[in-house]
């Protein structure tokens, strides 16, 4: 294989070798647009001793490989498939070089693309308009002539028109039997129209043949286009990164950031790499990352995600992560990778096709053969015709290509806008799923306390409890403490007249009381009032206010009690807040066949059951260890029919996540997400709960178009071949049941969920 400048040696994509010595590569496989030939090249890789693992993404063309033989691997490639060109993946995550290829690769890829197309498309419409011109010379009086030497040129033209239209046909035989490749489309094509060339049926030879190239043309375009999704997400991965160096800047690719570096963004640029905004304010452009067409504000302080745009002014950032850590490197790393895990469906349509063209084609012979045998009126030359428009009509290019791309459509569609499948395996496992359950803290509720609720006493208003709460909870870094400040800084009025007032210099000793709450003395001299003020304050629960003397009403975990100098001041009622939209997200996804929803969680019940209640959920279990929830999950998936789900968000979850049919990680933000998304099959890229209700239905979706194309497939080639067994349908006909159907079966497959 010759090498370029343009064109570096293979890549060292994951230059780890394994115990066999074996080696990682990924490589992008120009020139395949047909799911059969990608599995024929994954069968045929895998096949070899030297290749430990070989999977081609149909979805990307780009094939995984590990291998001790590249070479090998290489030139088994090239004898299946020789118009296949291999490249480097330009800018894709899972190459750890220090310096990728430039994205510009990918544009040219693509113009090269459009031009052969374009190539294609004329050089077919000059041949359908000779052909057109040579079937009106020989059938049409007023363009015809009746010389003998008129008609033989008149078919020589025909004959060279099938020459050129049927090169490519001619050369994917001829290699696939040297592969002992019989049964596909292309030999069929080939066996069927040579045949008509025998019966002496030249025009519907090569109008078989001219047309089967156009429907090939078409269905390589509808390919790329549903591809074209998924490859603009891949095209968004940052290539350029501004480190700073003192007044300095050096430009770099994003792989070669470390944590802690401080990098500069510009106006128009994309994040490199996932970071917090050192200096500056600036909004950021979303659509490429979660479809979201209104900016963001940000601020000094914030975290930002790699592939976002700034748009209005520079940011300095401090690399948080690693670039193949970030969160668009690994969303383009799970795209990439998602047919791995093909749904059985598909798996199935596969095998099938493998069996159903050998079983047609003998069909095909008996229609050919066993009718003249057995003295039917018609002649051996009707019946061979019959049985070679049953041929033509066998070609499964409508199950082998409409059904994995419906699933590509689909999948592209939902990364687009944050949902992330793993593998068409769980976009089809999801639609079967009947039952979800959900982890409670950061997937139906916010995730952090809330004051929900203040209740003064008889003997305080509210703004001296406010007061007293800020100045009993100022100290503390307890998540409770730290929303009572945030509400009593947001909701006290500086000008209300109060019983007293303290500042922090007034306090004269704070102790924090594990599992209690906090006691703060103070001592204040009130100069013009010529007197010194002591006193305690309490903050916590009725335990604590109890082993002081103090009476309060009922208590519970999540309520805060404050005592001033003996006297009961009021309490706040305290929780963590439902997300606004869980309740509308649990009602959408009954709506879409989801039975039973429960809730697994380490919370208290008591919490547990309010939420529960709150969502119109009946079964809510808290108090559970990761472990626990496990055995919980495991007895309501044996009690409840159908596939169950779990949402979940933490590293707590990661075990039922794992155990449960669909693992479904929903992203916060928090630091052991990553662990969740690790479990997990689907990846909500977004806290919102609205993520889970477009996955279900455009796993729903993906699941009716798929049976859709099946049941049409197969039941307009089976009327079809009843009517060429008939003598009904002839070689027109016929190119229809191929191309025809596998186009309408393709426009179908490209009707990805669509929300209204």
């Amino acid at each position: 294989m010759k090498h370029t400048p343009h064109e570096p040696t293979p890549p060292h994509a994951h230059n780890a070798q394994n115990q066999d010595n074996s080696t990682h590569y990924a490589l992008h496989i120009q020139g395949i647009d047909c799911p059969s030939c990608a599995s024929r090249i994954e069968d045929s890789l895998n096949a070899l001793p030297q290749i430990s693992q070989a999977n081609l993404d149909f979805n990307t063309n780009t094939l995984y490989l590990r291998t001790i033989d590249l070479p090998l691997a290489l030139k088994t490639l090239k004898d299946i498939h020789p118009e296949a060109e291999v490249k480097v993946c330009a800018s894709s995550p899972l190459l750890e070089e220090p310096n990728p290829a430039p994205a510009s690769h990918a544009k040219d890829s693509d113009l090269t693309s459009l031009q052969n197309a374009r190539a294609q498309s004329l050089l077919l419409a000059v041949l359908i308009a000779a052909f057109c011109f040579c079937v009106g010379v020989l059938h049409f009086e007023p363009f015809g002539a009746d010389s003998q030497s008129t008609h033989l040129i008149m078919y020589g033209i025909l004959i060279i028109i099938y020459l050129i239209a049927g090169k490519p046909i001619f050369l994917h035989t001829f290699h696939n039997l040297k592969s002992r490749i019989i049964f596909d489309e292309n030999f069929l094509m080939l066996f069927a129209t040579i045949a008509a060339l025998a019966l002496g049926e030249i025009s519907e030879a090569v109008a078989v043949m001219l047309f089967f190239r156009v429907g090939e043309l078409l269905e390589s375009q509808a390919v790329q286009k549903s591809k074209d999704s998924i490859q603009s997400l891949l095209r968004i991965i940052p290539t350029i990164a501004h480190k700073r160096h003192g007044d300095t800047l050096e430009d770099l690719h994003p792989s070669e950031l470390c944590i802690g570096d401080c990098i500069v963004v510009k106006v128009g640029e994309k994040i490199p790499t996932d970071g917090i905004i050192l200096k500056g304010n600036s909004y950021l452009d979303m659509r490429s990352i979660n479809g979201e067409s209104v900016p963001i504000a940000v601020e000094s302080g914030q975290k930002v995600i790699a592939g976002a745009i700034n748009t209005s002014s520079v940011l300095e950032i401090q690399v948080e992560k690693e670039f193949k850590d970030s969160h668009i490197a690994k969303i383009a790393q799970l795209t990439q990778e998602a047919s791995a895990n093909k749904a059985k469906t598909q798996k199935a349509i596969t095998r099938f096709a493998r069996i159903y063209t050998p079983i047609v084609f003998g069909i095909a012979v008996c229609v050919a053969l066993i009718p003249p045998l057995a003295g039917f009126g018609e002649s051996w030359q009707e019946w061979a015709y019959r049985a070679l428009v049953v041929l033509m009509i066998s070609c499964p290019c409508a199950l082998v290509i409409a059904v994995p791309l419906g699933y590509f459509a689909s999948i592209g569609y939902a990364s687009k806008h944050g949902v992330l499948f793993k593998g068409s395996i769980h976009l089809e496992t999801l639609a079967q799923v009947k039952n979800i359950i959900f982890d409670k803290t950061g997937t139906l509720t916010q995730g952090t306390f809330e004051v929900l609720s203040m209740h003064p006493s008889q003997h305080a208003n509210a703004d001296s409890l406010l007061a007293l709460a800020l100045i009993a909870q100022s100290q503390s870094t307890h998540p409770i403490a730290q929303s009572i400040t945030r509400f009593a800084q947001k909701n006290l009025n500086p000008h209300a007249p109060m019983h007293f007032s303290l500042t922090p210099q007034d306090i004269r000793s704070y102790e924090e009381l594990s599992g209690r709450g906090v006691s703060i003395s103070y001592k204040q001299e009130r100069i013009l009032e010529k007197q010194i003020l002591e006193g305690e304050i309490l903050a916590g629960n009725a335990r604590l206010l109890k082993e002081r003397g103090v009476a309060c009403g009922e208590d519970s975990d999540t309520t805060l009690h404050i005592a001033h100098n003996g006297v009961y001041m009021g309490h706040f009622v305290l929780g963590d807040a439902l997300k606004n939209d869980s309740a509308q997200s649990i009602a959408e996804l009954k709506k879409c066949g989801i039975e039973h929803c429960g809730i697994l969680s380490g919370d208290n019940q008591a919490q547990v059951d309010k939420v529960a209640q709150s969502l119109g959920i009946s079964h809510a279990y808290g108090n559970l260890l990761p472990q626990d929830k496990a055995q919980k999950l495991v007895e309501l998936m044996g009690a409840w029919k159908g596939k169950s789900a779990f949402v979940g968000d933490g590293i707590n979850d990661s075990i039922v996540l794992r155990r449960s049919d669909v693992g479904i990680s929903i992203n916060t933000g928090e630091q052991g997400n990553d662990i969740s998304k690790e479990s997990a099959d689907i990846i909500l890229c977004h806290s919102s709960l609205q993520g889970l209700v477009q996955a279900v239905r455009i796993a729903k979706h993906t699941r009716i178009i798929t049976w859709q194309n099946i049941g049409f497939a197969l039941g307009a080639k089976l009327f079809l071949i009843i009517l060429g067994v008939m003598g009904i349908a002839n070689m027109w006909l016929a190119v229809f049941g191929d191309v025809g159907v596998a186009l309408l079966a393709l426009l179908n497959a490209m009707r990805p969920y669509k929300q209204t």
